[in-house]
């Protein structure tokens, strides 16, 4: 039975569902979904993984697009590389809502995915290039120092449970 909304006395019924949600995400919503949360041991495996597999990538469009010419060429690779920048991205948002940051940190992330693009979209060897390479590394270097050293949030959040469950001391091994 439902209690009314005015009725402010105390309940002796345990909440229903409060804090019983289990962190349970595969690895392609790990790596593509802007949803739920992402623990620091996480977002850097998964981001050394999408890097190893963004250099490989790399290596083959390089050798299967090298006859095209040179404007097309960058063009081509940056639309490309379009996924990598947006598993970079999913990762980073989803480390961000681990540590209850939303709003102006996602718009954050966003403007250094915008930058990795513009940077991918400079001509090589030009002064733009290197200009483009300082700017881009010097904006993400306080997202990526966050994302890898700030600790997350303990327990649910508004972005949903905590990736890392909750273990009692007698389910750790530890004698109290």
């Amino acid at each position: 039975m439902e209690r009314p909304i005015w009725d402010n006395t105390p309940s002796v019924e345990p909440p229903q569902n409060e804090g019983t949600e289990v962190w349970d995400m595969g690895l392609y919503d790990q790596l593509t979904s802007l949803e739920g949360r992402i623990n620091r041991l996480r977002f850097f495996a998964l981001s050394l993984l999408v890097s190893a597999c963004g250099f490989l990538y790399a290596l083959i469009i390089g050798i299967a697009t090298f006859w095209i010419p040179d404007p097309f060429w960058i063009i081509l690779i940056t639309i490309l590389f379009l996924p990598i920048y947006y598993m970079r991205y999913a990762l980073t948002v989803k480390r961000l809502q681990d540590m209850g940051r939303g709003g102006g940190w996602i718009t954050y992330a966003q403007i250094t995915v915008v930058l990795a693009i513009i940077y991918g979209l400079t001509p090589l060897g030009s002064e733009i290039e290197f200009f483009m390479e300082i700017t881009s590394f010097l904006v993400w270097l306080p997202l990526g120092l966050v994302c890898l050293f700030e600790s997350g949030d303990s327990g649910p959040n508004n972005f949903g449970p905590d990736p890392i469950p909750f273990q009692s001391p007698q389910e750790r091994g530890v004698q109290v």
